[in-house]
């Protein structure tokens, strides 16, 4: 962007007397760029220039293409690398489906689209020659002539035959086509010919002058642009127009119409604006005001492009419009500034006097001692102007003539002999009840009211005898700012408010009271702002805000301005208040905008707001003025382009395979707005779709970097904001894959949770059967242990009851049948045989080997034998599924427990109903006992009841032999006791093996047939 900014004014001819002083005609002015080669532009003589759809600017040079994309210029020799260099690019124009087609010397006609180059010339069969001028219809169809005189017209991809070889004498150089559809055609050294639905006519033979632009006009006319100069061709009138702005011959090079309606022309002595067909204005511009001006064209922002000798130029309307001494105004610094109710904006210059603008015409109040006084300080009410004076006192304009083109005023002076405190007025503020206040150098304020003057000074409680500003509040309270600090007048009281209170500074310059009651302080060491009496300090406010404020108003978008020493800010209102402002949020104008300095002046009230909501105010070098809302209205939406892609170090093509190699780390886009004009104020927000993340902050960057990014698909979207910060514009955006690493597969991952899986299902294998070897081992012990015993109690104990109750037999045969010792003698010998025969079953069970012994359920329904039940119980045992033999320790293990289960149920619980349910399943044996009993309070149930082990013994014999045991009652409802061994322990040896085997190829996919459950009943009624 060109460093320097310079401005052109464009000033028609005065068109009537000045009222007092000077007259000043409809002002127009825009800010101007230029770049050269010093300021890095690469193409040499400029021929052409136009944007394509995605924000480029192209540009036509002898060296050949340039692009531009509002930062840098990049030289395009070699579009399309397989054919020869582009050589000199003659012409540029879009077509209406935003392609760009571009006529060189070295390739013909080449286009370009979305980023791609493409050789047209043999596509459309076309001689490399054929082409020479380029035009576009109404329609947005291109026209095409060549060197035989033939016009064709590119529609739908095709080419359609207009005007037949040699149907025009000489060679065509320009065609256009008016809006009545006749075709026109300029020849180099043969005149000028229409054709209209077949006709062929000759307008005018223009001998030895060629015609070398072609412009449509209003109706059917045309401008037409000759060596000789610019002529309109109107209903079969020829007419020169250029001969009415400039004497002597005026070549003309190029022409354009702007969105305006106003026409620019380039020529051979520099740039000309017409605004109308009668009168122009030439266009001084920077680097050459005076040289040849060979290419215009006006951008998608509305800027106005021109090509020169050395380089580019460009036009564009900034925010501020200034008026200065080069518009008519007597002084280019000014000081305070004011707006009435009928729209006249009132302004003193430094060097005196009093002037007013109203409708972009200057006016100066005439025949009063005002010229040779300096006027501090203006306000006014409906009909009344009021003016603070240097030497002058207190002056009133009352309006006597309603007229406002030519307004009358009657002068009322008011000084020191009238009661004024000094004659030096510094301030003046006019209230709603009709008083006014006027504030001195050093005196005090006076108050004008019932047509007398009222005077405050330090002895009454003024912070100082020098204001500086006066406002008042919504409630009726007067603030006024002095070198001293703040006071307040209310109720007939004085209030001081120092730097203790919350001020930044003592010196305050200026005071503005909000719409919204907020009272806004201007200090010499930044803002405060004062709400219900207390007063707050934007401490962490941006830099700028921090600077001596001169000036404060609000626009009519509710934004506060401040001119300072060195800036012109524009800043969002409620994010100051909310202390929510960054400096995203503060704007600083400058000469690119349209200022010609930026300056504030120290006078009261130099910067205010009209009541169309502009913003006016005074500068060390003129009276600017901005109209925000129009700029907001007339804002072109923000769009954006993404440059490039890189992955790593390697470029991406953004219209090929997003596909970035596995590995990747780093991911860079570069992009940038498309809108040309104002760059430095957009600023984007970006976000990866994919990432988990969301929007970005706003930020100025014109490159992100992703790192550290999975594989995965990913869309990345970027949006710019327009130069008025709104985010209405359409968004760009990329979408691309990482590829995955091997390791980073599905697949891989897959396979690791498998290779996972196996491994637990091994170790599991491990630990089952290293825990069923424990086991086995400790029942061998423990079955080696009851073979020990029984045989010990067969060859001890058993054998010698046996023998002693031999012996008791003999005794008995001895005794006499009468004797009394008989009797009972046998019944010991009863009692003996029984303990023989349970002392067996004893040793039976302990020396069962688990093939003689009784299944499970069976020895379970044998329990209604062991003990009486009661007829009123239904006992019952339900088999499920195969019978299998059981270890013996483990059988006789769960038998006991089943055994102390239902006795509990017979003995204590009170059951009508107990239920065995013993179920063999592949992988255990479940045995269940229920009860409809009165159940058992579940803190007995955890921790049993005191002199009671049959709980307690249940969960010992459960954790003896591996099993898993579950209790589960509650008071009145019954209980059941679950107990679960592993098939791996509970089943005999070859069972056991069978069932170990089982659980070894469980996790391989074998398929298995489902087991058929037979269910058995045992039941005893």
């Amino acid at each position: 962007m060109s460093n320097l900014v310079a401005f052109v004014v464009l000033a028609f001819v005065c068109l009537g007397s000045m009222v007092g002083r000077c007259s000043n005609p409809k002002i127009s002015q825009y800010v101007h760029d230029d770049w050269n080669s010093e300021k890095g532009f690469l193409g040499g003589a400029v021929n052409t220039i136009c944007q394509s759809s995605d924000g480029y600017l192209w540009i036509g040079t002898e060296r050949g293409l340039v692009r531009f994309d509002g930062y840098t210029f990049a030289l395009i020799q070699r579009p399309i690398p397989d054919l020869p260099p582009i050589g000199s690019v003659r012409a540029l124009i879009n077509d209406a489906n935003g392609t760009l087609w571009i006529q060189s010397e070295g390739l013909g006609l080449v286009l370009y689209h979305n980023g791609h180059f493409e050789e047209a010339t043999s596509s459309l069969q076309l001689q490399e020659s054929t082409v020479i001028a380029l035009a576009r219809n109404q329609t947005g169809d291109l026209l095409f002539s060549g060197p035989d005189n033939m016009v064709l017209q590119h529609h739908n991809y095709a080419l359609q035959t207009l005007i037949d070889a040699d149907r025009i004498p000489g060679t065509i150089i320009s065609l256009a086509q008016t809006r009545d559809g006749s075709l026109w055609m300029g020849t180099q050294d043969d005149g000028l010919y229409r054709s209209d639905n077949g006709h062929y006519s000759l307008i005018s033979p223009f001998t030895d002058t060629a015609i070398v632009s072609l412009l449509p006009a209003e109706g059917g006319s045309i401008l037409i642009g000759t060596d000789d100069g610019l002529l309109r061709w109107n209903d079969g009138v020829l007419t020169s127009l250029s001969t009415r702005w400039t004497k002597g011959t005026l070549q003309v090079l190029s022409m354009m119409r702007d969105s305006d309606g106003d026409v620019w022309v380039g020529t051979t002595h520099g740039l000309w604006r017409l605004e109308n067909y009668d009168e122009a204005i030439q266009v001084r511009t920077i680097s050459n005001p005076d040289g040849p001006v060979r290419a215009l064209y006006q951008d998608h922002d509305g800027g106005i492009w021109l090509g020169i000798a050395r380089g580019i130029e460009r036009f564009h309307e900034g925010l501020f419009r200034t008026f200065s001494t080069a518009e008519g105004v007597p002084s280019d610094n000014n000081g305070p500034v004011y707006v009435d109710n009928v729209g006249r904006t009132w302004f003193a210059p430094i060097s005196g006097g009093l002037d007013w603008l109203q409708d972009g015409t200057l006016h100066h109040l005439a025949n009063t001692d005002l010229d040779g006084d300096v006027i501090y300080s203006i306000d006014g009410r409906k009909g009344e102007i009021w003016l603070g004076r240097q030497t002058g006192g207190l002056t009133l304009l009352k309006e006597s003539s309603k007229s406002l083109k030519t307004p009358s005023f009657s002068i009322h002076n008011y000084t020191t002999t009238q009661g004024l405190a000094q004659n030096s007025i510094f301030s003046v503020r006019c209230n709603p009840d009709g008083s006014v206040w006027a504030g001195s150098l050093n005196a005090g304020v006076s108050l004008w009211k019932n047509g007398t003057f009222i005077r405050y000074t330090t002895a009454q409680g003024m912070p100082s005898n020098s204001v500086n500003s006066i406002v008042e509040s919504q409630a009726g309270t007067i603030w006024f700012a002095t070198p001293n600090g703040l006071g307040s007048f209310s109720n007939g009281k004085w209030h001081r408010y120092t730097t203790s209170d919350g001020l930044p500074s003592l010196n305050v310059f200026s005071l503005f009271g909000d719409g919204h009651g907020v009272l806004w302080i201007a200090t010499a060491a930044g803002v405060a702002y004062e709400i219900q009496g207390k007063f707050h300090t934007l401490y962490n406010s941006p830099a700028l805000l921090n600077e001596p404020i001169f000036g404060i108003a609000q626009d009519g978008l509710g934004n506060l301005w401040f001119s300072t020493s060195d800036h012109i800010l524009e800043v969002n209102r409620d994010k100051l208040l909310s202390g929510s402002l960054d400096d995203s949020d503060v704007e600083s104008f400058g000469p690119k905008d349209g200022l010609r300095d930026i300056e504030g002046v120290r006078r009261d009230r130099s910067l205010v707001s009209d009541g169309l909501g502009r913003i006016w105010v005074s500068l060390s070098r003129g009276l600017a003025v901005a109209d925000p809302i129009r700029n907001l209205r007339n804002a072109i939406p923000g769009s954006v382009r993404i440059d490039s892609m890189l992955a790593g170090s390697d470029a991406i093509n953004l219209h090929g395979s997003l596909k970035i190699a596995p590995g990747t780390r780093t991911i860079i886009f570069n992009y940038a707005s498309t809108n040309l004009s104002d760059l430095d104020r957009v600023r984007y927000r970006y976000t990866l779709d994919g990432s988990g993340q969301g929007w970005s902050r706003i930020i100025d960057s014109r490159q992100v970097v992703f790192s550290n990014l999975e594989p995965g698909k990913y869309r990345f979207r970027v949006v710019a904001s327009s130069v008025n910060e709104l985010w209405n514009g359409p968004e760009a955006d990329v979408s691309f894959q990482i590829s995955p690493e091997a390791w980073q597969t599905w697949w891989f991952r897959v396979g690791c949770l498998i290779a996972i899986l196996l491994v637990i299902a091994t170790l599991y294998k491990l630990r089952v059967t290293h825990l069923t070897r424990q086991l086995n081992m400790r029942f061998q012990e423990r079955l080696a242990e009851r073979t020990r015993i029984a045989q010990d109690l067969h060859d001890t104990l058993l054998q010698g009851v046996l023998s002693a109750s031999m012996q008791l037999d003999l005794v008995e045969d001895r005794l006499p049948e009468n004797s009394p010792a008989r009797s009972r003698l046998h019944r010991v010998l009863q009692l003996m045989r029984q303990v023989i025969d349970e002392g067996r079953r004893a040793l039976s069970g302990l020396r069962n080997d688990g093939i003689a012994a009784p299944l499970l359920e069976q020895a379970l329904s044998q329990l209604k034998h062991d003990f009486p039940i009661d007829e009123n119980i239904f006992y019952r045992v339900l088999v499920r599924g195969d019978s299998r033999p059981l270890h013996p320790i483990v059988r006789d293990g769960v038998w006991h427990i089943g055994r102390e289960a239902v006795v509990n149920a017979v003995l204590h619980s009170g059951a009508t109903f107990i239920e065995v349910d013993v179920e063999y399943l592949r992988k255990s044996l479940r045995l269940l006992i229920r009860d409809d009993g009165r159940g058992m309070d579940p803190k007995i149930l955890e921790s049993g009841r005191k002199g009671h082990w049959g709980l307690i013994g249940i969960r010992e014999r459960s954790e003896a032999i591996g099993a898993t045991v579950t209790l589960r009652s509650r008071v009145g409802a019954g209980t059941e006791v679950e107990l679960t061994v592993p098939g791996a322990i509970a089943f005999a040896d070859g069972s056991t093996r069978r069932s170990v085997h089982w659980i070894m190829n469980s996790l391989q996919p074998k398929r298995y047939k489902e087991r058929q459950t037979n269910s058995r009943e045992d039941s005893h009624d």
